[in-house]
C-alpha cells in the first residue's frame, strides 16, 4: 500500500512538472506557433531544424507527383477516383503539407508554366479514369493526370485531345494509373 502511494505521489509530480514546463514554453515563445510547429514536425524536427514554413518549388514533374499522391490518398479513403468534373477540388485537402507555408500547396495545381496567370491551372484529368476503380482500368500505362491545353480549374477530358500545342517547357508530361511519368 505505501509503496502505490509513493508511485501515485511521483506521477503527480512528473506530470505537475511536465504542464509547468509546457506553461514556460508558452509563456516564453508564444502560444499559437510554437505549438503548431511542434504538433506538425515534432519536437525534435523543430528544434534541430527551426527555419519557418518554406515556399514550395514548383516542377511539372513534383506537381504530377503531388497530385498523383493526392488522388491515390483519395482513392484510399473513397474506394474510387474522384469524378473528373470536380477532381482538384475533391482532392484539395489531400495536397496540404504541414512544413509548407500557408498557400503554397496550392501551388502543386498550377502547372509552372503558367505561374502567375490568375485562374490558370494547365492540369486535367483523364474521363477514363473518372469514379472508377483502379482495377477497373486494364492498363496501367493510362494517363490519370496529364498536362492540357484547357487550363481552368477541374480540366479533365481524353489526353490525346487537350495536349498542349506547342508543348510546354520539358514536354507535355502526364502521370499513370501505376504512378509512372510519361511524355505524352
Amino acid at each position: 500500500m505505501r509503496f502505490g502511494k509513493r508511485l501515485l505521489r511521483r506521477m503527480g509530480c512528473g506530470c505537475l512538472i511536465f504542464f509547468g514546463l509546457i506553461g514556460l514554453l508558452l509563456v516564453l515563445t508564444g502560444t499559437g506557433h510554437t505549438l503548431r510547429v511542434l504538433w506538425d514536425r515534432g519536437f525534435f524536427t523543430a528544434y534541430v531544424s527551426p527555419e519557418d514554413d518554406r515556399k514550395y518549388q514548383a516542377t511539372e514533374t513534383g506537381n504530377l507527383k503531388s497530385l498523383y499522391t493526392a488522388m491515390m490518398l483519395y482513392h484510399e479513403s473513397e474506394g474510387q477516383w474522384p469524378q473528373a468534373a470536380g477532381w482538384m477540388d475533391a482532392i484539395k485537402n489531400r495536397v496540404v503539407s504541414a512544413d509548407l507555408a500557408k498557400g503554397e500547396a496550392d501551388k502543386k495545381f498550377v502547372s509552372p508554366s503558367l505561374s502567375g496567370k490568375a485562374g490558370q491551372f494547365g492540369y486535367a484529368m483523364n474521363d477514363k479514369a473518372s469514379g472508377k476503380y483502379r482495377g477497373e482500368i486494364k492498363d496501367p500505362k493510362v494517363p490519370l493526370l496529364f498536362v492540357s491545353s484547357n487550363t481552368s480549374r477541374n480540366a479533365h477530358g481524353d489526353p490525346k485531345q487537350l495536349v498542349p500545342m506547342p508543348a510546354r517547357p520539358g514536354g507535355n508530361l502526364g502521370i499513370t494509373v501505376d504512378g509512372s511519368i510519361v511524355k505524352l
